[in-house]
């Protein structure tokens, strides 16, 4: 299965707010995370999890925050496509840790909005 890596243009807009040093840290530990998905599964999602809790009326939600660092998260999706073999990441935000459930739940609302079953809810876990 080969991984297929898809990035919002608000993505590039808000990793290019970052400084030339943030955004290598950025792009280096999400690489380095990325190279788990296929290897070690377990190892990538001790560092992604899903801030906001969903509750979809007929599916499970792809959508992942991904700790870079103490600061830093990148809010993402990842999807399974077995017709063409491959998963695909899809980058929505990066963003500093203070707004990460604000974004979060704004972008679970835009894509799930029709799945939703019941209002969003913080996940403190």
């Amino acid at each position: 299965m080969t991984l297929r890596f898809d990035s919002t243009k608000r993505f590039e807009k808000e990793l290019d707010k970052f400084s030339s040093k943030e955004r290598n840290v950025i792009i280096e530990k999400f690489n380095r995370l990325c190279e788990f998905i296929e290897s070690d599964p377990n190892e990538f999602y001790k560092h992604a999890h899903q801030p906001v809790k969903l509750k979809l009326v007929d599916d499970e939600s792809t959508l992942y925050a991904l700790k870079i660092n103490r600061k830093i998260r990148i809010i993402m999706a990842i999807d399974e496509d077995p017709l063409f073999d491959q998963t695909i990441i899809t980058l929505f935000h990066v963003v500093r840790h203070s707004e990460l459930d604000k974004k979060f739940k704004s972008i679970a609302e835009s894509l799930y909005q029709k799945q939703l079953s019941s209002t969003l809810k913080v996940n403190n876990g």
